[in-house]
């Protein structure tokens, strides 16, 4: 009996010990890390932001074989979420608060009667095509809950993560060479006289929201004044596209009824006859257009196909009508020949 007693009054010190160090321990906790793909973000942000992908390049599924995973009404994008039930996991669901396509995207996980954190990803080109991605978990436990974080270390949990990172790096650098995302069609380009203000400009500065309100304010000023008519969508013409210096010679411009000629001056009329054309209609925020071009290309290559000058942006929705960007249509045309006329 009188082991039994000392036996308990110890067991009764440790957890003391431990309460008052519990206290003295950090209640913020947060783990982050990264890995090499060799993709475009574009690519890579298109699989972690289809939360249906993350059952088989997660770590969870491997932890415990018993989870069931259900989705909810949307799995792709901002809003989209999955719930899940294991019998080592627990219970638990996981929503994406925030997107920006191709470079950023937070999740909030709640886990049942736990409380919950934040997870995000950060992707940024390592250059020649590859995408460098950092994952990264941050949440609060509350005192006297601290400890077991606290005393278990990294290990773990940088374990798991490395085990996801892996796992979507070996789903990403498996994708055939068309992502099977976009369809490719061919199609008869009408053919389209453009109202456009053509420069030489980073690669950065289009993705701006500014940059083509402000151009295409310019056209449509002219277009009142003269009182032409638009015959179609705004378009972003790109005829080049160079890796070395990042910059693109390219046009914002928008289409107008044939015969229109501008003279002089930053507005120019060019002409881009019609012809043969290959066709991917993308939906989604302009800076994720990137992933359909890698798309085309890889199409292109693939049949031995060289494509013509300019590579065509038709913007067919309006976002001031619509808030969605997940509804955004951008029908992104590659001509099979070269033939441009500028500045008639």
């Amino acid at each position: 009996m009188k082991i039994l007693k000392l036996t308990g009054l110890s067991l009764v010190g440790l957890i003391v010990l431990g309460l008052i160090a519990a206290a003295f321990l950090p209640k913020h906790f947060e783990y982050s890390r990264s890995i090499n793909i060799d993709a475009s973000k574009e690519t890579v942000f298109s699989i972690i932001n289809d939360m249906k992908t993350w059952e088989e390049w997660g770590p969870w599924k491997k932890e415990d074989p018993t989870m069931k995973i259900t989705y909810g009404e949307k799995t792709e994008g901002l809003g989209a979420s999955y719930a899940w039930a294991g019998e080592t996991s627990g219970n638990g669901t996981i929503t994406i608060t925030e997107a920006t396509p191709p470079t950023f995207q937070k999740s909030r996980i709640e886990f049942e009667g736990q409380g919950g954190g934040d997870a995000w990803f950060e992707l940024e080109d390592t250059g020649e095509g590859a995408t460098k991605i950092d994952w990264t978990f941050s949440f609060d436990v509350p005192w006297p809950f601290n400890l077991l974080p606290a005393i278990s270390g990294d290990g773990d949990m940088n374990r798991m993560f490395d085990t996801g990172l892996s796992g979507l790096k070996t789903m990403v650098e498996s994708q055939p060479a068309t992502s099977g995302k976009y369809k490719v069609t061919t199609t008869d380009f009408p053919g389209r006289t453009y109202l456009g203000i053509r420069e030489t400009v980073n690669f950065d500065q289009p993705m701006s929201a500014d940059f083509f309100a402000d151009r295409f304010g310019q056209i449509s000023k002219l277009m009142q004044k003269t009182k032409m008519e638009m015959d179609g969508h705004p378009s972003g013409l790109y005829f080049t596209w160079d890796e070395q210096t990042k910059t693109t010679d390219m046009a914002a411009a928008i289409p107008v009824k044939k015969g229109t000629a501008v003279n002089g001056g930053k507005i120019q009329t060019i002409e881009v006859p019609a012809g043969k054309a290959f066709v991917i209609d993308y939906y989604g925020s302009y800076t994720g257009t990137g992933e359909a071009h890698y798309a085309m290309d890889d199409y292109l290559k693939a049949k031995g196909i060289t494509a013509g000058s300019p590579v065509i942006e038709e913007y067919v929705t309006d976002p001031g009508n619509e808030p969605d960007t997940s509804k955004w249509l951008t029908k992104i045309y590659y001509l099979t020949g070269s033939a441009i006329a500028s500045g008639q």
